[in-house]
C-alpha cells in the first residue's frame, strides 16, 4: 500500500511550479491500481497461512469481498473514465467500512 500512495502525488520539486494532480493522477493511476490490485492475493495467501480453518471461519463475505476489490481496482487500472473512479471512490470506501464491520467478529 505504501508503494503504490507513493504514485498519488508528484515528487517535490519547485515550490512556485504549478501542479495539475488530476493530470498527475491519470498518468499513473494503472501502475497505482495494478499494484493495489496485489493486495487482494497478498491478503489470501496472508490468511492462509494462519490455517485453513481461520480462512474458512473469515466467511463468504470476505470471498465476495476480494473478488468485489479485484474486479474494482483492475476495472479503475483499465479505464480513464472519470465518473467511473469517482464512484470507485466512495464504494470502496465503503466496502471497506461494511466488510470490516462483517468479519470483525472472526477477529476476536
Amino acid at each position: 500500500m505504501y508503494l503504490a500512495s507513493l504514485l498519488l502525488f508528484p515528487r517535490e520539486g519547485d515550490v512556485d511550479t504549478a501542479i495539475d494532480y488530476k493530470a498527475h493522477y491519470y498518468a499513473n493511476h494503472r501502475a497505482f491500481f495494478v499494484l493495489f490490485t496485489l493486495f487482494v492475493p497478498v491478503d489470501i495467501v496472508d490468511s492462509l497461512l494462519k490455517g485453513v480453518p481461520h480462512f474458512l471461519a473469515l466467511g463468504p463475505a470476505y470471498f465476495i469481498s476480494g473478488a468485489l476489490y479485484f474486479a474494482g481496482l483492475i476495472t479503475a487500472a483499465i479505464t480513464r473514465n472519470e465518473r467511473y473512479h469517482e464512484f470507485y471512490a466512495v464504494f470502496f470506501f465503503l466496502q471497506t467500512a461494511v466488510i470490516s464491520f462483517l468479519i470483525f467478529q472472526t477477529l476476536v
